[in-house]
């Protein structure tokens, strides 16, 4: 597995208004040329069984993977998910500190296809293939 330490390189995101304020705050970091974004989990994350809720992680994929997209194509293009599958793997727990990191597969004129995955430098959390539509340019 990786072995990434979460430390005070790791800056916070700048785009992290709505939902994603609430859920974060969300940090990035650039590790050997791959963007990494990292949400630190803490008990309002958790579900009843006591590990990160699904839904925390499929909003931190979500995120993670539209990043990755504008830090290829570019952020000053506006896009928005169309579909996302992802296979939960591994349950994260209190305290972790979870990573991910999302890039483009395939672009076309009108939509993206991307994938990414989340991890803890123990487990693979969860992998992810996603399409994002292209709306145009902000």
């Amino acid at each position: 597995m990786t072995d990434i330490r979460f430390d005070e390189s790791f800056s916070q995101c700048t785009q992290q208004g709505g939902f994603s304020a609430h859920m974060g705050p969300f940090y990035e970091k650039n590790i050997n040329g791959v963007m990494h974004r990292a949400l630190k989990i803490q008990a309002h994350h958790l579900n009843p069984e006591g590990v990160v809720h699904g839904g925390v992680t499929l909003a931190l994929a979500d995120y993670a993977i539209y990043r990755g997209i504008g830090d290829e194509i570019g952020h000053d293009i506006r896009f928005a998910t169309i579909s996302l599958n992802s296979n939960l793997i591994a349950a994260g727990k209190e305290g972790d500190v979870l990573f991910a990191v999302g890039h483009v597969v395939r672009k076309t004129r009108s939509v993206i296809f991307a994938e990414g995955r989340i991890f803890t430098n123990r487990n693979i959390i969860l992998q992810a293939t996603g399409v994002w539509k292209i709306i145009g340019a902000n």
